[in-house]
């Protein structure tokens, strides 16, 4: 084979059969966690940028780098990086972000001189919820309570989504779904017509990798909010309710958690009561863990 065989052959998507698609999935699950109905030609897209990386011609030699291994486990994490949605933006969810608002208004009536205050957003993607809910916090309590501390995490299972997320610079296009009252205060404008988040939000955020199916490490606790939205449709219903479940555990008394809409189907908690909140799926916990 030529050159120009070679590079060509790297530039074509592979054809999957029923067998390998099967086993492509099944391994998804075993190795990630996650569930995916992506159509086959956007699954044969992913695998030929993968095989173009590793100069890998043939499907079969690809699926054999699968079978084991450290490098295998790095390329099943690759591969699901590629497969995941990371669609978001800032403001993604606006009656979610009221809902959280209304939430620290109802917490600072109850007990006003709170002096700290944390969330977490699991599947977090390049950051932009984590930036939003500090804005929020900030807009709210700068004058309100001057000595108060809030800190954000954001964990996403993608490596690549979070080191974006820790530059916390985006472009135009991305920040316009920004409201004025946040993009004015709490922006920057940076080179080649993109926007920083400003220092005094990025100061008390903080970003790593995380499979959700890790969630009960002990390092995620005492939480007022925890909002994870829009991830929970890559795992099947079980594990789905496992995780909830889990993050009910790293919710403080009397915390928030914002799920993504119908991601709840058929989960039920002692500890927690729904929230009245217009267009969002939330939940207060009354109670302690299981």
């Amino acid at each position: 084979m030529n050159t120009a065989e070679h590079i060509a052959l790297l530039q074509r998507p592979p054809t999957i059969s029923g067998t390998q698609l099967m086993g492509l999935k099944r391994g998804l699950r075993e190795h990630a966690g996650i569930q995916i109905e992506t159509p086959r030609s956007v699954i044969a897209h992913y695998l030929q940028v993968r095989m173009a990386v590793l100069g890998i011609v043939h499907l079969k030699e690809y699926l054999a780098l699968l079978q084991g291994g450290l490098a295998a486990r790095a390329e099943w994490m690759a591969l699901s990086d590629l497969l995941t949605v990371k669609e978001t933006r800032f403001f993604r969810q606006a009656a979610a972000m009221e809902c959280v608002a209304g939430y620290v208004q109802d917490m600072l009536q109850r007990a006003p001189n709170f002096e700290d205050f944390s969330f977490w957003s699991p599947g977090c993607s390049t950051g932009q919820e984590v930036y939003s809910i500090g804005m929020v916090l900030e807009h709210l309590l700068r004058d309100q309570q001057p000595g108060f501390e809030w800190y954000g995490l954001g964990t996403d299972i993608s490596f690549q989504a979070v080191e974006q997320a820790k530059l916390a610079c985006y472009s135009e296009s991305e920040v316009r779904s920004l409201p004025q009252k946040f993009k004015t205060p709490y922006m920057a404008e940076a080179e080649n017509g993109h926007w920083q988040v400003s220092e005094n939000i990025r100061s008390r955020t903080d970003f790593f990798q995380n499979n959700l199916l890790h969630v009960d490490s002990p390092v995620f606790s005492d939480f007022n909010i925890i909002s994870c939205q829009n991830v929970l449709i890559y795992f099947e219903r079980e594990k789905q309710h496992w995780i909830i479940d889990q993050l009910v555990d790293r919710l403080s008394v009397d915390g928030l958690l914002v799920l993504g809409a119908g991601e709840d189907a058929q989960w039920k908690n002692k500890n927690m009561r729904r929230v009245k909140c217009p267009g969002v799926c939330a939940y207060i916990k009354i109670g302690g863990n299981i």
